[in-house]
């Protein structure tokens, strides 16, 4: 069924392209060409190497948004999972990546990761978008090679559609590396505060889609230490929240933050797109200095 929904829209995008880009199209032999047909037939994993290879070479901007239109679709045949048939190596347990807009009532930044797990521990990791840009490289020690997490701060906007590569090291000298391919985030904003303890989720539009439902993640930090872990969280898959529960917490000032999570794959590699609201709220039960004397004395 979904397979004859994309192969209803890929044959509707043809249509949709400027006449010489279409007879172009229809007699071309290039990476694009090759993309749309085995994605028409139903190889997905093939039409995903076409468009990486597509992705190396020069693009008009109708180009551009054409890849990323076709990756938007194959991954909707199975939420990403048979894009890629390369599986992770015996010694990395998972792989996450994350692109992240926080809102806060100063300003709106953007957060990228990449965070996962390993036996035998990650010596190194990089990130680089297509041909030779940079974004995260980082040599890590034992301590955090088995649990790791490296940001990266999109200070001028967020991590664009693109094409990428992922590298990692063991602790035992094994390498192992992917293209990945990240499309166009979300324009709608679907999470907003409606006060201080309650906001707004915009319903779901697409009800059949292949991906897990959004999940919703709450956070509670102490206002002097947000970086720090959160002193209070919790996460709903079914029912999402709109309001912030009554928690049991000293009285005084916080940092709250609500993320709204939407997880989709490329084979084996997990990607989660978050949109986070944050700002400061009072909670009024008991005075944090009264709370601070009282727990001394004890």
């Amino acid at each position: 069924m979904v397979r004859a929904v994309i192969q209803s829209i890929t044959l509707t995008m043809t249509l949709l392209l400027p006449a010489h880009a279409l007879a172009a199209w229809f007699s071309g032999a290039d990476a694009l060409t090759s993309a749309h047909q085995r994605l028409l037939e139903g190889n997905t994993a093939q039409s995903f190497d076409a468009m990486v290879e597509a992705w190396q070479q020069n693009k008009t901007q109708t180009e551009h948004d054409h890849l990323t239109d076709l990756l938007s679709l194959a991954i909707s045949e199975d939420c990403g999972r048979s894009l890629s048939s390369l599986s992770l190596p015996s010694w990395l347990q998972s792989i996450v990546i994350r692109r992240e807009t926080v809102q806060t009532p100063n300003r709106v930044y953007y957060q990228f990761s990449i965070y996962g797990s390993s036996k035998t521990g990650v010596s190194k990791l990089s990130f680089a978008e297509w041909p030779e840009k940079s974004l995260i490289l980082s040599d890590m020690d034992e301590e955090s090679g088995n649990q790791f997490k490296l940001e990266f701060d999109a200070v001028s906007g967020m991590v664009h559609a693109g094409l990428y590569k992922l590298a990692l090291t063991s602790s035992e000298g094994e390498s192992w590396s992917s293209w990945v391919l990240i499309g166009e985030p979300d324009a709608t904003q679907k999470i907003s505060w409606m006060d201080s303890r309650s906001w707004r989720i915009a319903p779901t539009t697409d009800l059949k889609s292949t991906c897990p439902r959004p999940f919703l993640s709450m956070n509670l930090y102490q206002q002097s230490d947000a970086d720090e872990a959160p002193i209070w969280s919790e996460e709903k898959d079914k029912n999402l929240p709109t309001s912030l529960p009554v928690i049991d917490v000293p009285n005084g000032q916080y940092w709250f933050s609500v993320a709204l999570i939407e997880r989709r794959w490329q084979g084996a590699i997990l990607f989660e797109d978050v949109q986070r609201i944050a700002r400061s709220i009072d909670l009024p039960d008991i005075d944090l200095k009264e709370f601070s004397i009282k727990n001394t004395a004890e």
